[in-house]
C-alpha cells in the first residue's frame, strides 16, 4: 500500500472518496446534459396574468409541496425570488 499512496491505483478512504467524488461530479455533469435537451416550460413572467390569475395559480398549489417545488424549479426561481413569490402570495 506505501507504493501506492497518491496514485489512482491507491485503496486507502481518501482515494475511495476521491473515486465516488469523480463519479458523483461525472453524474451531474450527464444529467445536467440530459437536462437540456427537455424542452422547458416558458419562463415566469413571459406572459403577463392578472393578479386574480396568480392568486387562483397559488391557491391550486399551496397545499402540495411537490406542486409548488415543480413550480419554483420550472420557473428556474432563485431561493430569493422563492421568499419573494411566498410573502407576496400569503399577504
Amino acid at each position: 500500500m506505501p507504493d501506492e499512496f497518491g496514485t489512482p491505483d491507491a485503496n486507502d478512504a481518501t482515494a475511495r472518496n476521491e473515486k465516488t467524488v469523480t463519479e458523483a461530479a461525472k453524474y451531474i455533469v450527464d444529467l445536467g446534459e440530459e437536462a437540456k435537451s427537455e424542452v422547458q416550460n416558458r419562463d415566469l413572467g413571459s406572459v403577463k396574468i392578472s393578479p386574480q390569475q396568480q392568486r387562483q395559480e397559488f391557491d391550486a398549489m399551496k397545499d402540495s409541496t411537490e406542486h409548488m417545488a415543480k413550480f419554483f424549479t420550472d420557473n428556474k426561481m432563485t431561493v430569493e425570488e422563492t421568499i419573494q413569490y411566498l410573502t407576496k402570495m400569503n399577504k
